[in-house]
């Protein structure tokens, strides 16, 4: 695979990744997904009492939502620059982009659950 196809590629996976964060975490927002053992921020905690369920939930939603919109920005970026760059820094970036995303989800969610 040519450099150009590879980056083609890539750009297509992470504004693809960057539209289903934000499809996933809109539901989550809105409080429209019930306690269940598949989808949303699951720990015995929030399985246990819907209140908890719902307002951690809320937190995770909006930040599953930032995270695909900054996942978007960061294809839009390296997207305008992708003569600059080669296959593999693209990469490399959107991977960092991604993880610290999932991170501070994971930890704000957390967050969000011991004030409950």
């Amino acid at each position: 695979m040519n450099d150009a196809n590879a980056m083609t590629l890539l750009f297509a996976i992470f504004t693809a990744v960057g539209v289903l964060f934000i499809g996933l975490g809109w539901p989550l927002l809105q409080g429209r997904v019930p306690p269940n053992h598949w989808y949303g921020f699951r720990t015995r905690r929030t399985l246990a009492d819907e209140r908890v369920w719902y307002a951690v939930n809320r937190v995770s939603g909006q930040d599953m939502i930032l995270s695909g919109v900054l996942i978007l920005l960061t294809a839009l970026v390296l997207f305008s620059l992708r003569g600059r760059l080669t296959p593999e820094q693209v990469a490399a970036t959107f991977v960092t982009v991604s993880l610290l995303s999932a991170v501070w989800m994971l930890l704000h969610g957390l967050n969000a659950l011991r004030r409950m």
